[in-house]
């Protein structure tokens, strides 16, 4: 079970690892990075604290629908409530209420999602059929899915996340989605052995970042 502090889940606490500079240098360095990720891939995101993980999101979701409007977000959260992602986005300037309204965010909570009965599928592929409504709903947008993976550490299915990590880009309309796949590093050397993190690297192929 994890603690609930400040309204958050607990998160004390090759890869590209960007160069040391001050923070608002670096953190436009990640926001590039994460920009150039074409449709059609996958990167993979270690963070070591949730304050960071809120600059890069932040950033990177502004520069995303402000340089990229053809865009719909999809943003499922794990350690940050879903109130806390709209309050930080909103902090940075990003209009959340309206992008909520007219259906270009979509913030959901990622335990709620894989949950949900809603989908007749086994709760992990929940996150691909998801992805697969938005895709079919918004056939001319590039659909961008922001997902902390690390629930999965905590609901024991490591092996069922490598598998859907394999085949994410499967049955989806590749050319128009891509998926920035978040992990707290704590949870990611926890949840693999030396071997699964080789493969889930290999998934990633060069698109892999710690921040």
């Amino acid at each position: 079970m994890n603690a609930l502090v400040n309204g958050n889940r607990d998160s004390n606490g090759e890869e590209t690892k960007l160069g040391k500079t001050n923070n608002n240098s670096k953190m436009e360095e990640i926001t590039e990075w994460l920009l150039r990720v074409p449709s059609g891939h996958h990167c993979l995101i270690l963070y070591s604290n949730i304050e960071t993980m809120r600059k890069v999101y932040a950033n990177y979701v502004k520069r995303q629908m402000e340089e990229q409007p053809n865009s719909v977000v999809l943003f499922l959260s794990y350690y940050d409530t879903t109130e806390n992602v709209r309050y930080f986005l909103s902090q940075k300037g990003v209009p959340v209420k309206e992008h909520e309204r007219n259906g270009m965010i979509v913030i959901l909570d990622i335990v709620k999602t894989i949950d949900n009965p809603f989908f007749e599928v086994p709760d992990i592929e929940r996150l691909r059929e998801l992805s697969k409504k938005l895709a079919d709903q918004f056939e001319d947008k590039t659909v961008v899915v922001l997902a902390d993976m690390s629930v999965f550490h905590h609901i024991n299915k490591a092996s069922q996340l490598l598998k859907y990590e394999k085949n994410l880009h499967k049955d989806l309309r590749v050319e128009k989605w891509k998926e920035l796949c978040l992990y707290h590093k704590r949870d990611y050397e926890s949840m693999f052995t030396e071997q699964e993190s080789n493969e889930l690297l290999d998934y990633h192929k060069d698109k892999v970042i710690t921040v």
